[in-house]
């Protein structure tokens, strides 16, 4: 199983959002995450980087 890291990069400054991520949906400028617990946040921004490797998700607002 994948589960991220989500965070959300404001002016350059990143802050962690979300642990245990394993659902993303973004549409008409708005990413929304899901994680293990049920727990969903919805923040305005796009999805920058995915690397599963990293575990890890970034979304930059404009």
């Amino acid at each position: 199983m994948c589960d991220l890291k989500a965070y959300v990069k404001t002016k350059g400054q990143e802050e962690l959002l979300l642990e245990a991520v394993n659902q993303v949906r973004a549409e008409n400028g708005f990413v929304t995450i899901r994680n293990l617990f049920g727990e969903e946040k919805t923040v305005r921004g796009e999805v920058r980087e995915v690397s599963l490797a990293k575990s890890r998700l970034v979304i930059e607002q404009p």
